[in-house]
């Protein structure tokens, strides 16, 4: 999720006085988990096209398990846009108001994110995603969020969430 300040950083011009690190608490995390969901499927099943049957989850392009989580972007986008924010340079922040914003960061965003799926991932990305259909995509945020959470308090962390330190242990 650090990339989301990179995409940002499209918009304008990174603050050369920042004075503390930048950070969203969890649940900023989970709304842009959330936010860019629908997006993170679509292009995850673009990428796995060569590795998964195209009647893989991941592959479909409708229905109700990427329905559900479209279903969940309009209630995320504020507190998702309060988390870009915080990760952007001051100058980007009035962008972020302006109506083209919410589709282009999730279209900046997700390319990112699946870029470094390797399709040999793509039948474990299709199992995680049969594992979690189930579940209501908060939870499935939350989750992430969680993970995110522990990762960052690894001496090697992988996700590189900036989430603020005093809310990791929450």
């Amino acid at each position: 999720m650090k990339r989301i300040a990179a995409a940002l950083a499209l918009f304008a011009c990174a603050s050369a006085q920042a004075q503390t690190t930048p950070c969203v608490t969890p649940a900023e995390a989970e709304a842009l988990v959330l936010f860019v969901a629908p997006e993170l499927i679509r292009q995850a099943g673009t990428r796995c096209a060569t590795a998964l049957p195209a009647t893989a989850l991941l592959r479909r392009t409708s229905g109700p398990f990427l329905a559900r989580y479209e279903a969940e972007t309009d209630a995320a986008w504020p507190r998702a846009k309060a988390a870009l924010s915080r990760l952007t340079a001051p100058q980007a922040i009035q962008l972020l108001d302006s109506s083209f914003a919410a589709p282009l960061v999730a279209s900046l965003i997700a390319p990112m994110v699946v870029g470094n799926v390797d399709p040999a991932d793509c039948p474990r990305l299709e199992r995680a995603a049969n594992l979690v259909a189930p579940l209501p995509p908060r939870n499935v945020a939350g989750l992430i969020v969680l993970f995110a959470q522990v990762d960052a308090e690894s001496p090697r962390p992988q996700m590189r969430l900036p989430l603020c330190a005093a809310s990791r242990r929450n």
